[in-house]
């Protein structure tokens, strides 16, 4: 005996399949955004005399150049135990040092660290100092939260939020981290920080920017994708028990 489908379960048949084939594009739009959006703790962008490095240097090292800022990643995703004193904690335009806020970022915050560093080999002719200037750009999401600038608080958290394979100056050296006119500009977004930076040669401008970032938008999407991917499945798996009915 030969069985024919009717028109009615063949309707539900393809129907079902239209259901299945729309929740496998709506799993794919959701993983879009994770392949796409930048990696946590990341520069995006960075202009002027900045040079992001691909990974940590061995050292900070006196008279590297005298036309790059070397900025790179320390320390991601490290967790405040107890509040951490920073020089600046909003966003607008800093001259050091006076008037310089200063500011806490609270215990329980996580917070992802990097270094911007210039030391030039020599000074520009006519002048004691080289002028170096230049600015970064974290991934959407990525909030500056606060920046350090003297050599005391670069020092008391090189262990904390420094890079463990980096060997930085001691506390001893007090010509790391911003001098007189020193400039510190963060938008208002709180993504961009510019500096410009005036530094005598045998010294270092050096500052830590902190950055908060928020849970990745992602995962909720993909959540979402395998949710509606179930309710789809299931509708299918109805589809096809009325087909046998």
């Amino acid at each position: 005996m030969r069985w024919y489908r009717s028109s009615s379960a063949k309707s539900r048949s393809e129907q079902s399949n239209g259901w299945y084939k729309s929740a496998m594009r709506i799993l794919l739009v959701t993983l879009l955004p994770i392949v796409v959006v930048p990696a946590y703790g990341s520069i995006i962008m960075f202009s002027g005399e900045v040079n992001v490095l691909p990974s940590p240097p061995a050292a900070i090292l006196y008279g590297a150049s005298n036309s790059t800022i070397y900025g790179f990643a320390e320390q991601q995703g490290v967790l405040l135990t107890s509040n951490l004193n920073v020089g600046i904690t909003s966003p607008g335009t800093w001259i050091c040092c006076s008037g310089i806020p200063g500011g806490t970022i609270d215990a329980g915050t996580t917070v992802n660290s990097y270094l911007l560093y210039a030391s030039p080999t020599s000074d520009i002719s006519g002048a004691n100092f080289t002028d170096f200037t230049g600015s970064i750009t974290f991934s959407p999401g990525e909030k500056i939260v606060g920046v350090i600038i003297t050599y005391q608080q670069l020092s008391a958290t090189d262990t904390l939020l420094g890079s463990p394979t980096t060997t930085y100056p001691p506390l001893s050296d007090v010509k790391q981290g911003l001098e007189q006119f020193d400039v510190v500009s963060i938008g208002n977004g709180d993504e961009t920080l510019h500096v410009n930076f005036h530094i005598a040669a045998g010294n270092v401008d050096m500052i830590r920017i902190l950055t908060t970032t928020p849970e990745p938008a992602g995962f909720m999407l993909l959540g979402s994708g395998l949710i509606a991917l179930a309710l789809c499945r299931k509708r299918l798996r109805f589809g096809r028990a009325g087909r046998q009915d």
